[in-house]
């Protein structure tokens, strides 16, 4: 590892506590003090993802990620400061409602049900089934979570929600409404459904029976709808539909003859999840024309949004013009007006470069993010 040499002055009180500590663990002072640096360091990390989860700036996963740890070994930090779990006021109130209904029917006088009642009673909402248009990809998850069903889409938490993001850069969510997303999949052709239509808090309060229906009623779906691709957005759905605990991310065993592929999980590393974007969107050009099939941007760094640019590999030139000008795209459903640079140099091929306002890119791009590049079905092409 490449090093650099610091100076510094320290305390004489300081420096006899170093000289302590190095004799206690029999080490050189500077082995020491660069041990005792990356745990401080270690310990900032931790403290600021927590106090942002605290805030509710951030997620779990994504303070996981910045601690440079583990989900599950986060939450009993949290746990010991004190950190609760953070709720909107609609998750609140769902969590709170069965507690004061089922106090109220204890108040109640005992009064007896009959049959209709006693069906209307274990009867529940949930998500309807929306069908792919003939050849579109078929998104199947595990049952629907209670924050979807109340409010009457798929995938709105935490985790749904950084699903639809990741769709979106894969070119596959165009003019998505958030809250909505759902719809603009439709849209597009493609469709959703669960294994199970119950909600839960979480899959593992379904039962085996439960799921061995479902899986029943999967395969007539797809015997009927006709996908050409489906598509496991995570673990459990893919365990429960092919059979298989050993599942892994990629390309998986054909449903009733038609591919799957699973998703690499949320909190995946970046590099583990471009892998597995490229490889289902190789999957999907096939049998597409050049046109047809997506491409991925470069990584937007810091520099790019500084500069109000995105880079684009020599794969994405052949959706744009061949020379230098002006072109209408559409960033994230907002169409807009860039200027192209193909940059073809006489040595070397470079990538090309699109033009927009840096307050816009700021506004619709993280830093190192990649945008799925395609043409839309208005003849634009679209960055998602």
């Amino acid at each position: 590892m490449k090093t650099e040499q610091v100076n510094l002055r320290l305390e004489a009180d300081l420096i006899a506590a170093l000289e302590k500590a190095a004799d206690e663990e029999s080490l050189d002072r500077g082995t020491v003090i660069r041990k005792l640096l990356r745990e401080a360091l270690g310990h900032r990390l931790v403290e600021r993802a927590l106090q942002r989860y605290q805030r509710g700036e951030i997620s779990v996963g994504r303070a996981a990620e910045e601690a440079g740890l583990s989900h599950w070994d986060l939450l009993p930090l949290a746990r010991a400061r004190g950190i609760a779990y953070p709720l909107s006021p609609e998750e609140a109130g769902a969590r709170l409602r069965p507690m004061i209904g089922k106090a109220a029917r204890v108040a109640e006088r005992p009064r007896t049900y009959d049959a209709e009642e006693r069906a209307s009673r274990r009867a529940v909402d949930t998500l309807p089934d929306r069908p792919p248009a003939r050849g579109g990809i078929l998104l199947v998850g595990i049952n629907p979570a209670p924050i979807s069903v109340r409010t009457g889409h798929y995938y709105q938490g935490r985790v749904g929600k950084r699903l639809w993001r990741r769709l979106a850069r894969l070119g596959l969510l165009p003019n998505a409404t958030p809250g909505r997303e759902d719809e603009a999949f439709v849209a597009a052709g493609h469709g959703l459904t669960d294994l199970a239509k119950r909600p839960t808090r979480a899959a593992k309060e379904l039962s085996r029976e439960e799921l061995r229906l479902g899986v029943e009623a999967l395969r007539t779906k797809v015997r009927s709808w006709s996908p050409r691709l489906i598509l496991f957005p995570f673990r459990e759905s893919a365990r429960a539909a092919l059979g298989s605990r050993t599942v892994s991310p990629g390309p998986g065993a054909p449903f009733e003859g038609v591919p799957t592929f699973l998703l690499s999980g949320p909190y995946a590393s970046r590099g583990e999840a471009d892998r597995m974007d490229a490889e289902l969107l190789e999957m999907l050009s096939i049998g597409k024309t050049k046109r047809e099939r997506g491409s991925m941007t470069q990584p937007v760094t810091s520099t790019d949004i500084a500069n109000g640019r995105i880079r684009l590999p020599h794969d994405a030139k052949r959706l744009f013009p061949t020379n230098r000008g002006e072109v209408d795209v559409v960033l994230r459903g907002r169409r807009l007006r860039a200027g192209y640079d193909p940059r073809r140099g006489p040595d070397k091929q470079r990538s090309a470069v699109l033009k927009v306002r840096r307050e816009t890119l700021a506004r619709v791009v993280r830093p190192q993010e990649r945008l799925g590049v395609q043409v839309g079905g208005d003849g634009l092409v679209h960055l998602d």
